[in-house]
């Protein structure tokens, strides 16, 4: 063939090739728009998918926090009532269209140790549009362990509160079966520790001679709370008929507290009661008899360390001082007063463990100077115990004791000082009880817990509180937390 012909042929069909191109660039975008298709679609598939993941897992959390809900709930009704048994009703936690509904049941069961309980709280979360069947259900369980309630540390009977000059109370929740006086600058707890305070206003009839029915909660409108201007009480306060906070507005909630609760009526208690028979009869099986003036047991002369074994019975007065070191291994009854002071050391023997040793008193005790006492390396103090009163029957007479007061004999008793804490004594951990008369504080520092008729604190500083003397209740604290699944979702 003529090589120009082809020439031409090939000069003169361009659009032939152009087609073919075009073709092939048709073809490619035809795929790119159906895969970029399958990659939207694809990706909105997954953002859905990941948008109901998401709201899903919301119901799943609110679930859980509803049963978690249930759980802190049915604690609370547990230290309101130890019998509680559970919510059996669901009890809804919140309603609301973007939310849903919430609500949870729960069970209380006594394990068989007999001092803990088991609780099972289930949450169920419904849709807004369906609360028939729920969407999401989770359960919790914990365990529970029922403790002696903290108590107070410290606690006076009708003789009431006294504090005057710079005394403060620190740390510690107050109970108070007769009135409270605060004069000078004195205060009970602090603005960022706030204390619980309750106030019987179990002391009436008033006057010098009250009579036979004293004492019992007055009646007439007094208010049980007196507060001098610069005084001041932070915490929750629950005073029988006090309606009253003060010249200057002297009761405060501080960082936690409610103040003074109005119309709140609090409860008469007795002051702790000790067994003084029963430690005194256990002397007649192995008990130790001594002098209270014997050298084997004060100081008389060096070395200056006695021990004293417990279940043991000084006569007379017993006086420790100078640096005499005495360590307490058990329970001592002492027949006249004990007097410490000096640089004189007390110390709980390690021995005693957690057994709190008691040294009963029938007449005063006093603690002075620079004397100081020594928790054992369990934590365990001593407990001083004076029994002095007014009556003659709380000293031994034929052998026995008297184990109440009330009326005259009680009224009179509430003012002699029995228990007295004065200088720079450190006694953390003890505790000291004017069992039917006046406990008196005046010197700084750190301490145990107090009780008495009466207790006057008119120190120079803060006492600080740290032991407390059970109410008797129990308060139940989770000890153990287990999710559990269940149901949908």
């Amino acid at each position: 063939m003529n090589r120009n012909i082809l020439r031409c042929c090939r000069s003169c069909c361009p659009d032939h090739e152009h087609q073919a191109q075009g073709g092939w660039f048709l073809v490619s975008a035809l795929v790119m728009i159906v895969f970029l298709s399958a990659v939207g679609i694809a990706a909105a598939s997954l953002a859905s998918e990941q948008y109901q993941h998401t709201v899903r897992e919301e119901y799943v959390q609110n679930a859980q926090l509803v049963a978690e809900a249930g759980i802190e709930q049915s604690v609370y009704e547990l230290n309101t009532n130890s019998s509680f048994t559970g919510y059996n009703s669901p009890q809804q936690f919140f309603s609301d269209t973007s939310q849903g509904q919430g609500a949870y049941t729960t069970t209380v069961t006594e394990n068989t140790d007999g001092k803990s309980k088991t609780i099972v709280s289930t949450g169920n979360v419904y849709l807004a549009n369906n609360t028939a069947n729920p969407y999401v259900t989770r359960s919790v369980r914990v365990t529970v362990v029922g403790t002696a309630s903290t108590g107070y540390s410290v606690f006076s009977g009708p003789g009431g509160l006294i504090l005057s000059g710079n005394a403060n109370v620190t740390n510690s929740d107050v109970y108070v079966g007769g009135t409270i006086s605060m004069s000078g600058a004195s205060k009970i707890g602090t603005y960022s520790n706030p204390v619980k305070v309750d106030v019987a206003n179990n002391a009436c009839p008033s006057g010098s001679n009250p009579g036979n029915t004293y004492p019992q909660v007055c009646t007439n409108g007094s208010q049980p709370i007196s507060l001098g201007h610069n005084t001041n009480i932070y915490g929750s306060v629950c005073a029988t008929s006090q309606t009253s906070t003060g010249p200057n507005n002297n009761i405060q909630g501080g960082n936690g507290g409610s103040g003074l609760q109005v119309g709140c009526t609090a409860p008469v208690s007795s002051t702790p009661f000790y067994d003084r028979m029963g430690q005194i009869n256990a002397l007649n099986s192995g008990g130790t008899f001594g002098s209270g003036n014997s050298n084997t047991y004060v100081c008389g002369q060096s070395p200056l360390s006695r021990n004293w074994p417990g279940n043991l019975e000084l006569t007379g007065n017993v006086n420790i001082n100078g640096s005499c070191n005495v360590t307490v291994n058990g329970n001592v009854y002492i027949t006249g007063n004990l007097t410490i002071s000096g640089s004189a050391k007390i110390t709980a023997a390690d021995a005693a463990g957690t057994t709190t040793p008691v040294i009963i008193v029938d007449g005063t005790i006093t603690v002075s100077g620079s004397a100081s006492m020594i928790a054992n390396s369990s934590g365990t103090g001593i407990e001083f115990i004076s029994f002095k009163s007014d009556d003659n029957c709380t000293t031994a007479t034929n052998g026995s004791y008297c184990t109440n007061l009330s009326g005259n004999d009680l009224y009179n008793s509430q003012s002699v000082q029995t228990v007295s804490v004065s200088g720079n004594t450190r006694v953390p951990g003890m505790i000291f009880d004017a069992y039917w008369g006046e406990a008196t504080l005046s010197g700084t520092g750190q301490m145990g817990a107090v009780a008495g008729q009466t207790v006057n604190l008119n120190g120079t500083g803060t006492v600080i509180f740290g032991k407390t003397l059970s109410s008797g209740t129990q308060t139940w604290t989770i000890t153990s937390y287990q999710p559990l699944y269940s149901g949908s979702g």
